[in-house]
């Protein structure tokens, strides 16, 4: 069992626990890459014209849909770096963008931005009766470039090791 784990710094002085394998690599690259195909997807979809994305309940799914995965992959990606790293343990999903500005790996407006992702995340999934189409259709058409500075940010952590 020796090198399973190992005791590292949690850049605030104090002391954590991380297994040396506890990111599997393969998994977080699938995860990184099912997030670059959602979003180029996404991309597409707000791509087309708003009349025909706001009257067309097909595309207003697979928008939902995407951007629920888009966000699950991101959720996925940050819970993978802290644990990884030993890093205290989020309350919230939005909390866990908030550690990784902490930790250097994202700064203050991107984890904000994803923080508001997370929150759209849990509308999509809890509130769906009250999906705003026109508000989703503008965020897509916005804000995709957050998700992909968020997928580098984190390509760039696992990178450091």
């Amino acid at each position: 069992m020796s090198g399973i784990f190992t005791g590292s710094t949690n850049g605030h002085g104090a002391i954590g626990w991380r297994r040396d394998d506890l990111v599997d690599r393969e998994v977080f690259e699938r995860r990184l890459s099912r997030l670059e195909t959602l979003i180029r997807d996404l991309r597409e979809l707000a791509g087309r014209p708003d009349d025909a994305f706001l009257s067309d309940r097909g595309l207003q799914a697979q928008a939902e849909r995407w951007t629920h995965l888009a966000v699950e992959c991101c959720l996925e990606l940050a819970n993978h770096l802290i644990a990884d790293r030993g890093w205290p343990t989020p309350d919230t999903y939005r909390d866990g963008f908030r550690t990784l500005q902490l930790q250097g790996v994202i700064d203050e407006d991107l984890a904000m931005s994803m923080a508001g992702w997370a929150g759209l995340r849990n509308l999509l999934v809890h509130l769906y009766l009250d999906v705003d189409h026109a508000l989703l259709y503008e965020i897509l058409g916005r804000d995709l470039h957050q998700l992909e500075a968020f997928a580098k940010a984190a390509q760039q952590e696992l990178d450091r090791e």
